[in-house]
This record gives structure tokens, sequence and C-alpha cells, in this order.
């Protein structure tokens, strides 16, 4: 299980630069990013919360 919760923390970069990429195509960069790094952050704490529970 530790390695899940080295591994999750590598979800919100991952999120960002997906945003930026997709941000360099539609020449909205700062707007994809800034959703991106949102949604990275949701799904983060949404995988954490999910594991805690599947661990008890």
């Amino acid at each position: 299980m530790t390695k899940k919760k080295k591994n999750l923390i590598l979800i919100i970069p991952a999120f960002l630069l997906m945003g930026a990429a997709i941000g360099i195509q539609t020449k909205e960069l700062f707007k994809q990013t800034i959703i991106g790094l949102v949604v990275g952050i949701i799904v983060y704490f949404f995988l954490k919360y999910r594991n805690k529970k599947l661990n008890k």
C-alpha cells in the first residue's frame, strides 16, 4: 500500500501537464493549466478517500 501512497501524489502534476498540453493546442494555456491543476487535486483527494475507505 505504501507504493500507492507515493505514486498517488503524481496524479496532480500529470493532470497539470495534460491541461498545459491542451492549453497549448487551444491557445488558452493559463486557463487550461489551472483547470488541469484543479481536476488533479480533486482526483487526488477522491482517490485518497477511496483508498482509506477500502483499507478499513
